[in-house]
């Protein structure tokens, strides 16, 4: 795999400038009065893979939630093309914005080509309640993500991996310039994490998909995303180029883990190599040389 390209900023695409379809301004989110997040300001950047890190319960999938308008901020807001999120008609939305939630539930029994069919719902009108147009995006969809061969298929005989992209594939169907993915890789062997995201890469980069992705492994944020947002208790940390966010600084203020940080020697990204507590003590000396890790900051043993 080659480099992925810097040539972007953190607004948003190089060429076109700093562009956001979607946003959140001085966002509070908060469960039963439990605030959650709390004055969060995010621009998505157009045209980009975004990756949201962070620790457990840092509010990524609750900013993700917000984000597509399941969760209504009890501060600030949300803004798709301008306007308020929460003003917008729940169709309008969904023909505009798609959602993978991060444990999706499938009804029992259900053919992948009917599940991928639902995607179309946002479409479809009250005396014309099917129509070629969604014919052919259902058949793209399973296209797309290499399912096609699965539509007569249950969903519930499936595998972890063939379920999730029959997933995106629905959400494909929508047809929405925007996808929205919580952890789409939970509990899925590290072959099938990489086919899922080889898949949002290919959308984004074929198909010029804007993709915002909460995800759990650094390394693999730094290998597919452009651009990466670091939360820690309901803040952003850092948000940026990969090789500009992921510092062995920011992973001990967004972890607590000391690392070093070298080049992915398949896609020149970052590599976050923890130093467990063992190492620093009985190592001589674990510093890195003089070199590109010590150029992206990495950490003091000491």
């Amino acid at each position: 795999m080659a480099r992925r390209s810097d040539a972007h900023t953190v607004g948003g695409p190089a060429n076109g400038g700093p562009t956001n379809r979607l946003a959140a301004r001085r966002v509070t989110l908060a469960y039963d009065g439990h605030v959650v997040v709390d004055g969060l300001d995010l621009a998505i950047p157009d045209g980009e893979v975004t990756a949201i890190i962070g620790p457990n319960a840092c509010g990524k999938s609750t900013l993700l939630r917000a984000l597509a308008r399941l969760l209504r901020p009890s501060a600030g807001e949300v803004v798709l093309d301008g306007e308020q999120i929460h003003g917008l008609a729940t169709k309008e939305v969904a023909r505009r914005l798609g959602l993978l939630p991060q444990t999706p539930i499938a009804p029992e029994g259900i053919l992948v080509v009917d599940l991928v069919a639902r995607g179309r719902t946002p479409h479809q009108k009250l005396f014309q309640q099917w129509s070629h147009a969604d014919e052919r995006a259902v058949r793209a969809a399973l296209d797309a993500t290499g399912t096609a061969e699965l539509a007569d298929r249950a969903v519930d005989e499936l595998s972890g991996g063939q379920r999730q992209r029959v997933w995106i594939a629905m959400a494909l169907a929508q047809e929405t310039e925007l996808l929205l993915l919580d952890e789409p890789t939970t509990f899925l062997d590290i072959a099938h994490q990489i086919d899922v995201l080889d898949l949002v890469e290919r959308l984004n980069r074929e198909r010029g998909r804007t993709v915002v992705v909460v995800l759990h492994d650094l390394n693999l944020a730094c290998r597919y995303a452009t651009h990466v947002v670091a939360m820690r208790d309901g803040s952003i940390v850092a948000a940026g180029r990969p090789a500009d966010v992921i510092t062995a600084d920011t992973v001990r203020d967004v972890f607590g883990l000391d690392s070093m940080i070298i080049d992915d020697p398949v896609s020149g990204t970052p590599l976050v190599v923890p130093i467990s507590s063992n190492a620093r003590a009985t190592a001589p000396d674990n510093r890195p040389d003089e070199g590109s890790t010590q150029r992206r900051g990495c950490s003091d043993p000491g």
